[in-house]
């Protein structure tokens, strides 16, 4: 492993004069452009702040091939790095405390065999805790690599675990006490293996529970009374699922194909799939990378952000009419949350770190930093607050309706969903628990106001 300061790099001409002799050596053999492997610069899990030390490090790459890291015409490694034999390697370095947040671009180049990677460091704003008083928090362990959660309108929590250490689950928790009251009965898929349970959303009408498998490309729905599957549809169906969204009124079930604009619809008592929707934007169908899902069901509109383009899309369920938002301010946009008795959308981003509010028009309104990994928000109609859960910095930003942050509240490692019962309570999830705690447990934590 090597250690180096981004200020005490190498430039490009120095690196080439230092190694002229060994690129003379190296084989001209054929070969891919890229680098065969992955790659990643800080950690998506953990904020890497101005000042901060960090690490770039590769995994499944060749061994004995060596590397070099240049940010911008700065050698960040003096000396090329060997792929140990397990096909991994690790750089350490310290950022400059006076570096501009936001990503930087790093450029890897292998050699032996030979290929080049893009990368980004991104570098986060530090937004301090805050306001924590003004709120009571408590928090339970749930299953390993908890993933989302969803709300009965009896008081029942379920939290859906794409898999760990004890498997998949889906779990009812009272939604008063936190408490677990049973765990569900997980089916296998095709290869003998139980199916995972990632999205999770609530049928009212029928009391059943509908989970999406991103593993298995499907969709598995249980009885709410007994946590029994009733419906496991085939794998494939749906690629690469995410979120569920369910109209109970309308007996429709809303499922999107993650990183793409197309929704599957699925009828809710019949469990017929029906025709599907598209979110589109004025360049067409593939720019549009479908993250989280939200419904307005007194104006029949699905509303999703995309990951991959500056865009916030809406869909008409009845007319299949699709429209976009441009947001050049939102960045790998994750979630969007509206505000039914304003039309305002407010809108967070793992890359910008920021949450964006927009008018009904699509300008906005406020463009609020709340911190590293924006990942999932909702917005609550009885505080008039937006709530929204940041996967690296492992907390929960308490904005106004204006985006102004009245609260920063502390949560915990990989903080990855947020739902709200529409009187002022909020629950968030973790995949890990707390931070710098050993046990692979998520965990759930209340949020309401003193």
């Amino acid at each position: 492993m090597m250690k180096m300061s981004m200020k005490c790099g190498l430039t490009v001409m120095a690196l080439l004069l230092a190694s002229a002799s060994g690129v003379a050596a190296q084989s001209w053999a054929a070969g891919p452009d890229t680098i065969e492997g992955t790659i990643r610069a800080g950690s998506r899990d953990a904020p890497v702040k101005p000042g901060e030390t960090t690490q770039i490090t590769g995994s499944r790459l060749s061994p004995g091939q060596t590397i070099q890291v240049l940010h911008g015409t700065e050698l960040l490694t003096p000396e090329p790095v060997t792929v140990d034999p397990e096909g991994a390697f690790k750089v350490e370095f310290d950022t400059p405390a006076d570096a501009e947040t936001g990503l930087h671009p790093l450029t890897v180049i292998a050699a032996n065999p030979a290929g080049t990677a893009l990368i980004d460091l991104k570098l986060s704003q530090d937004v301090p805790l805050s306001g924590e008083d003004a709120f009571e928090l408590t928090t339970v362990a749930t299953n390993d690599r908890a993933y989302q959660l969803a709300l009965s309108d009896d008081g029942k929590l379920f939290v859906a675990s794409a898999r760990g250490e004890n498997g998949p689950g889906l779990a009812p928790y009272d939604a008063a006490s936190l408490t677990e009251e049973a765990q569900a009965e997980i089916p296998n898929n095709a290869a003998g293996e139980p199916m995972g349970t990632f999205g999770v959303g609530f049928d009212a009408a029928h009391d059943n529970v509908w989970t999406t498998d991103t593993m298995n490309d499907t969709v598995v729905v249980y009885g709410a009374a007994d946590l029994k599957p009733v419906k496991v549809f085939d794998e494939g169906i749906v690629g690469h699922p995410r979120d569920v969204v369910i109209d109970a009124a309308n007996n429709r079930a809303y499922v999107n194909a993650a990183l793409t604009g197309k929704v599957h619809v699925f009828d809710t008592e019949s469990f017929e799939e029906l025709d599907p929707l598209y979110f589109n934007t004025t360049e067409g169908r593939e720019v549009f990378a479908s993250m989280s899902l939200i419904l307005d069901a007194e104006n029949g509109r699905l509303y999703s952000s995309s990951r991959e383009t500056p865009f916030v899309g809406w869909v008409d369920v009845n007319t299949g009419e699709s429209g976009a938002f441009e947001v050049p301010e939102a960045d790998g946009a994750s979630a969007v949350a509206r505000d039914a008795a304003t039309g305002r959308l407010y809108v967070v981003s793992q890359n910008s770190d920021n949450l964006v509010v927009l008018d009904e028009a699509g300008e906005v309104v406020a463009n609020t930093n709340i911190g590293a990994g924006a990942l999932s928000v909702v917005f609550d109609p009885t505080t008039k607050q937006a709530y929204a859960v940041t996967r690296a910095e492992g907390t929960v930003t308490v904005t106004d309706a204006d985006g102004a942050i009245v609260a920063n509240l502390p949560l915990g490692d990989a903080g990855n969903h947020i739902v709200t019962d529409g009187q002022g309570t909020i629950y968030a999830l973790t995949m890990y628990g707390a931070r710098d705690d050993d046990d692979a447990a998520g965990s759930v934590t209340r949020i309401v106001a003193k």
